[in-house]
């Protein structure tokens, strides 16, 4: 993995679609911007690490060289002021109040495979595709 140092105190970046099938990304987003790679800082992840960073630093990896997948997951700490700007996403309180209602909220299963939470999560997903792919051709995700 490569980053930018210093990058998380700009501005957000313009981006990019590329919907490119190799890119892990959704819509294969890339930065719009030249980007000086003699300034970036390799961080070598060993296999089963994983790294956290602010959302905005600049990041990137080569193409992914083994059989084995890889795979991006994503969590958001948030005040509940913040309001989703395309769909009314589901969230999870983890403290305090919620007293402005922006997002569904996600409530525990009950049990394993509850067929209640099954249907939530779907619902969830559901959302978060429509609003991923709007303004594509594309309705569901890659494989």
């Amino acid at each position: 993995m490569k980053f930018m140092p210093g990058s998380h105190l700009i501005d957000q970046l313009p981006h990019v679609d590329t919907l490119h099938e190799h890119n892990l990304l959704t819509r294969g987003q890339e930065i719009a911007v030249e980007v000086d790679e003699s300034k970036a800082v390799d961080v070598t992840l060993n296999a089963e690490e994983m790294s956290l960073h602010h959302v905005r630093l600049v990041h990137g990896s080569k193409p992914n060289t083994t059989a084995n997948r890889r795979i991006g997951f994503a969590i958001r700490y948030m005040p509940t002021y913040v309001r989703p700007v395309k769909i009314k996403d589901g969230s999870m309180l983890v403290r305090g109040t919620d007293r402005h209602g922006h997002f569904v909220p996600e409530v525990s299963p009950m049990a394993d495979l509850d067929d209640a939470a099954i249907a939530a999560h779907t619902n969830s997903i559901q959302r978060q595709i429509a609003a991923l792919y709007e303004g594509t051709d594309r309705t569901e995700m890659r494989p």
